[in-house]
């Protein structure tokens, strides 16, 4: 069912609206007008304007020289590209504040992918160099930050502070990251324990490459303390609290005119951003092992997704604060909220046969930043792998994998016992009865005073 339809049927605004308000015509037009403004495909307005702009720009701007030309154009085809997504790409399970938004979004996943395979393409040094068209700021090797030099909570002698280490710490931008980050993976997976393994599972991964990226080497109460208990813990508590807000919400879709007073149409016009509707993900992980490979492959993908974000700044120099970090932090924020939604119908749903979209794209997008990060890494790491990294892993992916089969095949194989069908109340009266009957002495009837006394007579 495509996302328009679904407007209608969730109760969005129809012209059917001016039957309601017969006595107040002014709000009918009102709403009338509103509904072909936003709820009908504008597609030959929207393509004579948007042509009518790109002419009027490519007539009047003056020439700039070749890379400034070609930036211009590269970003003219962008934005034709996104408008053709915004009108003509597939629906998707989402469609607030509007579907074009999300087909927009749909749009900006494929010219992801398509930058990806470009640089894959390239080598390592002509990346670089092709970044600083972007800003010229960047192509400069990034200094080697080590956040384990210094593990001293206290430091009574340093003259700015008596817990300088965790101070500076704390002052770092990967703190926000974490809460942040946290916050909206919580209100994507909406599993309290899938979130918890999750958070624990990629300090893991921090100790496990450390050997790679020298910022990943952290101080025990960074690793515990700050990264899980308190910033993960925190996030998490958050955004399953958003998850409750959403889910008792009352959602009221009527249009502005419906509403009496200024801050009320105000609200209604912020609910225009958030859901139509909540669903809840169940996702029930010992359920069965489809639903079990299921849960490890969402959170092996956010695990990757996340190393991807360090190993790529560090191979094509990209400074953390840089706003290409935010933009790509932002466009999988943007493409993980449908994928997951509808990785989550084809898992859950037998009668979803095709793979979502965005869920499609999301995978491709990180198997390509994979891809990107194993090619330009070659000479990058010379060190090797330590033995405790490489038997611990062994040991781990060994124990999950014999553990998890021996539970489900021993779950299939054993038989739940057959419920004990219920009676109704009826039927238990009746059985009770029948036992006090059977239980109880037999007593036989006394005769009638009168019955003997008729007896006497005859005799």
């Amino acid at each position: 069912m495509g996302a328009r339809k679904q407007h209608k049927e969730r109760g969005d605004l129809l012209p059917a609206a001016a039957a309601e308000h017969n006595d107040r015509p002014e709000q009918a037009f009102f709403e009338h007008t509103v509904d072909q403004l936003f709820n009908k495909p504008h597609t030959v307005s929207a393509m004579i304007m948007g042509g009518a702009i790109l002419i009027y720009v490519a007539w009047t701007r003056g020439d700039a020289g070749l890379i400034e030309n070609s930036k211009f154009g590269i970003i003219a085809a962008c934005l034709v590209f996104l408008l053709f997504s915004a009108l003509q790409m597939r629906d998707g399970l989402f469609f607030r504040p509007h579907p074009a938004f999300w087909r927009m979004i749909m749009g900006a996943a494929v010219l992801y992918l398509m930058a990806l395979v470009f640089i894959l393409f390239q080598n390592k040094h002509d990346a670089r160099e092709l970044l600083r068209y972007i800003d010229p700021k960047l192509g400069i090797k990034l200094p080697e930050r080590n956040y384990a030099e210094q593990c001293d909570l206290y430091t009574p002698n340093d003259p700015t502070s008596s817990f300088r280490n965790l101070w500076d710490t704390i002052n770092d931008e990967f703190i926000w990251a974490h809460l942040i980050g946290w916050w909206g993976k919580a209100v994507l997976l909406r599993d309290l324990y899938v979130c918890w393994f999750a958070s624990i599972l990629f300090e893991i991964w921090e100790m496990t490459f450390e050997f790679m990226l020298p910022n990943f080497k952290e101080c025990w109460w960074d690793h515990i303390i700050l990264d899980i208990l308190i910033c993960n813990g925190l996030g998490i508590f958050l955004g399953l609290a958003t998850c409750r807000a959403l889910k008792m919400k009352t959602y009221n879709w009527s249009g502005l005119s419906r509403f009496p007073t200024t801050k009320d149409r105000f609200w209604r016009a912020v609910q225009q951003f958030s859901p139509a509707a909540y669903d809840e993900y169940h996702w029930e992980i010992l359920a069965n092992w489809k639903r079990f490979v299921a849960v490890i492959i969402v959170i092996g993908v956010l695990s990757i997704v996340e190393l991807n974000a360090f190993f790529l700044k560090y191979l094509l120099w990209i400074p953390p604060p840089h706003p290409i970090n935010v933009w790509r932090l932002l466009m999988w924020s943007s493409m993980g909220m449908p994928a997951l939604r509808e990785y989550y119908q084809f898992v859950t749903d037998p009668n979803t046969k095709r793979f979502g979209t965005m869920a499609w794209l999301c995978c491709a997008v990180c198997a390509l930043e994979v891809l990107i990060c194993i090619k330009f890494g070659q000479g990058e790491f010379p060190d090797p792998a330590p033995r405790a990294v490489v038997w611990g892993w062994g040991i781990a992916v060994a124990v999950v994998t014999v553990g998890a089969t021996s539970f489900f095949v021993l779950k299939k194989n054993v038989k739940p016992s057959p419920p004990t069908p219920k009676m109704d109340r009826k039927a238990e009266m009746a059985q009770e009865s029948s036992d006090e009957d059977v239980d109880a002495p037999v007593e036989v009837p006394k005769p009638f005073r009168g019955m003997k006394a008729r007896k006497a007579k005859k005799v």
